[in-house]
């Protein structure tokens, strides 16, 4: 059977492309059982729809992943590939699926949505179809029955991710993924500026109970890939094709102490000369460990502190306190790494007020970078059913504005959509603009890359919402709140 699997195109406005990690992974348990699979990442391909409808019209599965914010995009690409092969199955999977599977089955016309993890379903589905058997007995699915739409039994989250085949990346043209991630916004790499990084993932799962946060996809059990096999992806990188810089994508890196310990201590052994970045929790951090990272090649950490008042911390079951992220920004300076901040406005119940503590709290802390995005209550969360309880969702909210651009939905207290578009604004002014404006005006890496973006423009819609976005930055210089 010919599989050909789909990442849809993302956002039109940054350089920045990554290895879409989850179609890599399946494709790699599908490579393994025997199957001939293609991936079109539409990030990367300049191929317009008939170009793409070319591509598929004899393949006999078709999977497509996605999220939220994608969520017009990929009902459009199932009616597109399904106009061009009629025959062909197709399969939709990823956040956006696991997150209204019976609906995203209601308004397409896709054949099947997996939910959940994938890696240990998509073999059982893709047989059965092969086949011709049932589907009742395979967990972690929906499906169209006569009239009905049946999910079937979740499936158990697989317990050993070490048992999971690297990520099939030699069916991508590695070459377009490449960037050196680190370069500008004041990262100083030790020896070379000559960074070629790319994206990792060492855990699935999350036990912490943030009420912004969709869990369904990986679960609340925390589940971990051993510091060796983590060495022996990267080294596998290194060597094929000279991966030097990593980007720790992980929800919950540093759950298990002992284990940063201990890939600290192999990366050291081993010589591996890598510079690598990833996502912390506050209350998770020591000075021993930011050290020990230090001395491993870590050179940067982005926390979510999200507030800089303690009541909307709270509110959020962020399980922080406002003194664990002081002294986790202080002790990762003093270790040497550089740090990010991402922060986010317009959580239910905040204000005027505490917004501006949250902005002011972003001074005090002098990160390196930062980002505020607008908080969006996002189906399947705790913070989507509190809106809902409250009426704030008064109409169907799908599909989403991009997340870090435009209100989903307002859950202030006194705040209009325009308050928040402004502080936002005067925030990317103060922290990004003004502190990074040179560099986006005369970096030639990023002056390349957003040619390079321009170029890659396939419809005057793009074009006009690059415009959009350029235009939004160019306006908040001149912004106050």
């Amino acid at each position: 059977m010919r599989i050909a699997l789909i990442n849809p195109r993302l956002k039109v406005w940054s350089p920045n492309i990554y290895v879409p990690l989850g179609l890599v992974y399946i494709a790699a348990v599908l490579e393994r059982e025997g199957y001939n699979v293609e991936i079109i990442d539409l990030n990367v391909e300049r191929i317009n729809d008939e170009g793409l409808q070319r591509k598929i019209e004899n393949t006999d599965i078709i999977g497509i992943t996605g999220m939220i914010t994608e969520y017009a995009e990929v009902l459009r690409l199932v009616d597109m590939v399904k106009k061009a092969n009629g025959e062909a199955k197709v399969i939709l999977g990823g956040p956006l699926a696991t997150m209204l599977p019976q609906e995203i089955l209601r308004v397409s016309q896709a054949d099947f949505v997996v939910v959940g993890e994938g890696e240990r379903t998509i073999g059982s589905l893709i047989s059965a179809i092969k086949h011709g058997d049932g589907y009742t007995d395979i967990k972690g699915i929906a499906y169209r029955d006569s009239n009905q739409i049946i999910l079937t039994e979740p499936v158990m989250p697989i317990a050993s991710l070490d048992t999971i085949p690297f990520p099939a990346r030699h069916l991508l043209d590695m070459k377009r993924y490449f960037r050196n991630y680190f370069e500008g916004f004041g990262f100083k790499i030790k020896g070379s500026s000559k960074i070629k990084s790319t994206s990792l993932i060492t855990s699935r799962g999350c036990p912490y109970s943030c009420t912004f946060c969709f869990k369904d996809m990986w679960g609340r059990k925390w589940r971990a890939r051993s510091p060796q096999n983590i060495v022996e992806e990267m080294e596998f990188l290194y060597g094929k094709y000279g991966v030097n810089g990593f980007l720790f994508t992980d929800d919950t890196f540093f759950l298990d102490r002992k284990r940063i310990f201990e890939l600290c201590k192999l990366l050291k052994e081993g010589g591996l000369d890598v510079a690598w970045y990833c996502n912390g929790r506050v209350n998770l951090m020591t000075k021993e460990l930011l050290e020990a990272m230090y001395n491993a090649g870590c050179i940067g950490i982005a926390y979510g502190i999200e507030s800089g008042n303690q009541q909307i911390l709270d509110s959020m079951k962020k399980s922080i306190t406002l003194e664990q992220v002081r002294n986790a920004v202080k002790w990762t300076k003093e270790a040497g790494i550089y740090v990010t901040g991402y922060f986010m406005i317009g959580m239910l119940g905040e204000t005027r007020d505490t917004i501006r503590q949250t902005i002011a709290f972003a001074r005090e802390l002098a990160l390196g970078h930062y980002a505020f995005s607008i908080a969006a209550p996002i189906p399947g969360t705790e913070l989507y059913d509190s809106a809902m309880e409250r009426g704030l969702i008064q109409e169907d909210i799908r599909p989403f504005k991009e997340l870090l651009f435009g209100v989903n939905t307002n859950l202030t207290q006194d705040c209009s959509d325009d308050d928040l578009l402004r502080f936002q604004s005067e925030a990317f002014r103060e922290f990004t603009l003004e502190k990074f404006g040179k560099y986006y005006v005369v970096n030639p890496t990023f002056l390349r890359q957003m040619a390079k973006v321009v170029l890659s423009l396939q419809s005057k819609n793009e074009a006009k919402e690059l415009g959009r976005k350029t235009w939004w930055a160019i306006q908040s210089y001149w912004h106050r709140t």
